[in-house]
């Protein structure tokens, strides 16, 4: 037996709970730092609207979660949607969907330890008046964020279950202020209203859905520890649901908050602040607090970081587990964690992140590299849902519900089409705005590379997707 085959042998069974699932997941959709950092953005194009961005993508993405869960019962993965839409739509999409993934990990992994690095630096300063550029936290927070990722996801999990609780308890607390101190006097429904829009036009709430959708991603990396957590075929689907819901919930509370707060006429002065969240603490709390606010975004980027770089570890496992990837990145330290390829992934963020962070900081290092990766991220819940609607009409037909297989997997679909419109019509075509198309390149890149693979194995091609949980196979829910 050869060294990588006998240390491919599984990732550890049954170490993580439903509690620990559940914060894995909110933590890479990051809530907090989701606030700071795509809530604004979402703002800025849909103004006094956006909480209906906010309401409209929750939807989507709860339905897209419901359609997850449904492959997460039948076939337990750590490739989740790589194996998911091999089952569904064929070995292709499986692989194309594998290599989007590896694409979006590939950059919000570095967007996220630039954006941490950079509020680490403002918490230097503001301690010791010493002055620390971000790229120079920046292989300091990669390295702590690859040794956690190396002792494996329940020492991992446990520190994600205490800084998500943390962080989104803080502006949770700070929301409901600012609604107490308003009053509902300043409550108004016209925020769920297009017409509240900054153009009053259908193209502000679209530009806004992607940086939206952006905001939710992650929810589905719960499916990732299909192979890992506790009685998984009921612990992942309810897990990935109920990270929707709560950051959901989360989000319509602060988005309403901040909009009543600064009214329909004062939305621009808002986003024109430095750091609205900043602002909103400053006046409503008090400025001598704002240390606080910082605290929480450095710790939410850091717990984001490190379930992000073990979603992605878990993503090329599989892949190099069934050989799409070279198989050496199957191989499992003793810990039974994916070493090489956290390895691989902490090279990549190094290579990719350190430069962008040195030239342009921390911060628009992390918008141009949400930015690229978030019309993947849009194709892959597209596909993921389209795969649901198929394999319950081929593989599980016998299992097929009306609700659950077509008309939720639908709903989710049409949601997803219009932030597409909103990226293939931009308003203005700034380099924000054109980074996403560099998913439909690494897209075409892969269409070549499916083609070489299926040539060259085509025996394993036709497999993808076959590697999960075998042993309880048959045991849905």
């Amino acid at each position: 037996m050869s060294a990588v085959s006998q240390e491919t042998r599984g990732l550890a069974r049954d170490v993580v709970g439903s509690a620990r699932v559940i914060a894995f997941g909110t933590s890479i959709v990051a809530p907090a730092v989701s606030v700071v950092a795509l809530l604004v953005i979402v703002v800025a194009y849909a103004g006094f609207a956006s909480p209906l961005v906010v309401l409209i993508t929750f939807v989507g993405s709860l339905c897209c979660a419901f359609s997850i869960g449904e492959f997460a019962r039948r076939v337990p993965s750590a490739g989740w949607a790589y194996t998911y839409n091999s089952r569904g739509l064929g070995p292709a999409a499986g692989f194309l969907t594998g290599w989007m993934m590896v694409y979006a990990y590939a950059l919000f992994v570095p967007a996220g330890v630039a954006l941490t690095s950079t509020y680490g630096s403002d918490l230097v300063k503001d301690a010791t008046h010493a002055t620390i550029g971000p790229w120079v936290l920046f292989p300091v927070i990669l390295a702590a964020v690859a040794g956690v990722a190396y002792l494996g996801i329940r020492t991992s999990s446990s520190a994600d279950l205490v800084l998500v609780a943390g962080e989104m308890a803080v502006i949770a607390a700070l929301a409901i202020t600012i609604l107490v101190k308003i009053g509902p006097a300043h409550y108004s429904a016209a925020v769920f209203s297009p017409a509240s829009s900054p153009n009053d036009r259908l193209t502000d709430i679209t530009d806004a859905m992607i940086y939206g959708i952006t905001a939710f991603a992650g929810f589905e990396a719960a499916a990732a520890l299909g192979e890992e957590a506790r009685h998984t075929r009921r612990s992942v689907p309810a897990s990935i649901v109920g990270i929707v819901v709560v950051s959901g919930l989360f989000y319509l509370l602060v988005v309403c908050a901040e909009m009543f707060a600064a009214g329909r006429h004062g939305v621009g002065g808002f986003i024109a602040q430095p750091s609205p969240l900043g602002y909103l603490t400053s006046r409503y709390w008090s400025p001598s607090v704002l240390w606080t606010i910082q605290l929480v975004i450095f710790v939410a980027g850091l717990s984001f970081v490190v379930a992000a770089a073990n979603a992605a570890s878990r993503v090329v496992f599989a892949m190099g587990r069934e050989r799409v990837l070279p198989g050496s990145l199957a191989r499992l330290s003793r810990r039974q964690t994916p070493v090489l390829a956290i390895g691989c992934l902490a090279g990549l963020t190094l290579a990719l992140g350190l430069p962008l962070t040195y030239v342009y900081g921390g911060a628009r290092t992390f918008g141009y590299l949400a930015s690229a990766g978030g019309l993947s991220v849009v194709l892959v819940y597209l596909a993921v849902n389209l795969a649901v609607i198929r394999a319950f009409r081929t593989e599980f037909r016998d299992q097929f519900r009306l609700v659950r297989h077509l008309l939720i997997p639908a709903a989710a679909v049409v949601v997803f089409l219009f932030p597409l419109w909103g990226t293939f019509r931009p308003p203005a075509y700034t380099l924000v705005n054109l980074l996403p198309f560099t998913a439909l390149g690494w897209l075409g890149l892969g269409a070549i590379a499916a083609v070489a693979l299926r040539a060259r194995r085509p025996a394993s091609f036709e497999t993808l997707g076959r590697a999960f949980m075998p042993a309880e196979e048959g045991k849905q829910q």
